[in-house]
């Protein structure tokens, strides 16, 4: 069982990575289509009509991609003062529970969405010609892999414990742990 849930969360990582440099790379996009916008609304008083859509297609890609790895890192906003004072003997439990309820929010960002992107898939948008549908695309599919990797998080606290023990168990540091 133990290599199965290694090799579903390699696979899983990987999928993320991928996913963490398509993100950079509509980053650096992002800002070039801005620039151009700018430049050419500065200088010569045109701006190309398919700038600013093009920048929201970047920034919505982006936006997504970040909910997934933010999931993935444990750096999504949490209240936890009250859990780790008064509640230390509920604290799995409860982090499974956060964990189920954001395996449901990926459940319900892929079966929400999806429709949207068959129904508008024949819809243009008129500065760039790129489907309206491929806006619904992308939450759909960023649904799916946070779901995936809520999965394998609570297959991590049914094993290893709570996000505190898995971090001592692994050795980072508190520092290291939130990038400092």
């Amino acid at each position: 069982m133990d290599k199965i849930a290694e090799a579903y969360k390699k696979c899983v990582r990987a999928a993320c990575f991928f996913f963490e440099v398509i993100a950079a790379l509509s980053l650096v996009g992002m800002l070039l289509v801005v620039l151009i916008h700018v430049t050419m609304r500065y200088f010569f008083h045109a701006a190309p009509g398919w700038s600013e859509e093009l920048a929201r297609q970047f920034m919505i890609l982006f936006a997504f991609i970040g909910v997934v790895l933010g999931v993935r890192d444990k750096i999504h906003i949490a209240v936890t003062i009250v859990a780790e004072r008064a509640l230390k003997k509920i604290l799995l439990p409860l982090e499974i529970f956060v964990k189920f309820l954001i395996f449901a929010l990926g459940i319900m960002m892929s079966s929400f969405m999806g429709p949207y992107f068959s129904k508008l898939k024949d819809n243009r948008l008129p500065g760039t010609g790129i489907p309206v549908g491929f806006q619904y695309l992308i939450p759909t599919a960023m649904g799916i892999l946070v779901s995936l990797v809520a999965i394998y998080q609570i297959y991590d606290h049914f094993k290893y414990g709570t996000d505190e023990n898995q971090k001592k168990l692994s050795g980072v540091t508190e520092a290291e742990y939130h990038g400092d």
